[in-house]
């Protein structure tokens, strides 16, 4: 086996309700205005977080949205790999098509139809690589990157997480009674977003230090009560990092709002951090739970936002970042990223 090299962070492209670039979406991540619009189904309306983007036509915002993270990640006309995760992938667009025709098009290959797409967006001139586990989908792409990188087959790629708006997630969703009705309610609020980052051989500011992705067979719709398996799966991240609990600095914990999910989480941290944890940053209340993209949007902001005078002074600059996501399935994914001291750290 090649000797294991280490991954950097080489460059951030995010759009979110947030904003439409990293830089737009950190200011606004410390701001307080209020950016929950509203999703229509038939039978009821559910707050939700919304691209800035007002195209009506499902694909071309998915383009626009895109084009504004390949920006970002100096994409254009790149022969590097391309690892992208989503839970619903292209069915937006299947949606869309059905609205227009009056009829479900069954021979349409959806997925064929989304890589062409996020090739042609990011003018991108190699085949993506799919990954869909649910809220850690945009995690297993990175992890994917990751190990080629670390393992000498590549020396950059490109790690995306993507999720726009979809009525058949929403309509899932509701159906099991999971959704917030309004913002003061428990319950999922859920967000579109694209995020990504541009993965390197060569040293930069910020390294991924473990990428772990576990798996939770309790039940489909959350984790062992306890929180052991998601302690576990944490505890694994922190030995491939060479790490001990105390050692992290910040904390971005998946915080769903669902008492399902957040309360087994916080039985893993407790377990693992006990009464001297460290400081915790969340998201998605500003953002909204961005499912298949949580991962790649929700670091990406924070880097960003560690990289605004305003953030340095609220959380300072924390060396390492843990990173913690539970999705349905069972899926659970942890991420470590170190700040390096000797990087072209711009922080």
């Amino acid at each position: 086996m090649k000797a294991v090299r280490p991954v950097y962070i080489d460059r951030i492209g995010h759009v979110s309700a947030l904003g439409l670039s990293a830089a737009a979406a950190a200011e606004a991540a410390l701001g307080d205005s209020n950016l929950l619009s509203w999703r229509e189904l038939p039978d009821a309306r559910y707050p939700w977080f919304a691209l800035p983007l007002a195209d009506p036509d499902w694909k071309t915002r998915a383009r626009r949205a895109l084009e504004c993270v390949g920006a970002e990640l100096g994409a254009g006309k790149s022969s590097h790999p391309l690892f992208a995760g989503s839970s619903a992938l292209a069915t937006g667009a299947v949606e869309a098509r059905a609205r227009a025709s009056g009829a479900v098009d069954t021979s349409f290959d959806d997925t064929a139809d989304f890589r062409t797409e996020i090739c042609t967006a990011l003018e991108i001139e190699t085949e993506p690589w799919l990954f869909s586990t649910s809220c850690t989908s945009g995690f297993a792409a990175l992890e994917a990157a990751s190990l080629f990188i670390a393992q000498g087959e590549i020396d950059e790629a490109f790690a995306l997480g993507i999720e726009f708006g979809c009525d058949t997630t929403l309509a899932g969703f509701a159906s099991l009674g999971l959704l917030a009705r309004n913002e003061a309610d428990k319950g999922l609020i859920l967000g579109e977003a694209a995020a990504g980052l541009r993965l390197t051989a060569r040293p930069a500011a910020w390294r991924i230090a473990a990428c772990r992705l576990g798996t939770d067979g309790y039940s489909v719709t959350s984790p062992t009560p306890d929180g052991r398996v998601i302690a576990a799966n944490i505890a694994a991240a922190l030995g491939d990092a060479g790490l001990s609990a105390s050692d992290i600095d910040l904390i971005k914990p998946h915080r769903s709002r669902m008492s399902t999910t957040d309360e087994p989480e916080e039985a893993a941290l407790a377990l693992l951090f006990g009464t001297r944890r460290a400081p915790e940053i969340t998201f998605k209340r500003r953002l909204g739970h961005t499912l298949g993209a949580s991962g790649p949007a929700e670091l990406t902001v924070l880097l960003a936002l560690l990289n605004t005078r305003a953030g340095k002074a609220r959380y300072g600059q924390p060396r390492y970042l843990l990173f913690n996501l539970v999705g349905f399935g069972g899926s659970t994914a942890t991420v470590i990223v170190e700040r390096c001291r000797d990087g072209r750290d711009e922080n």
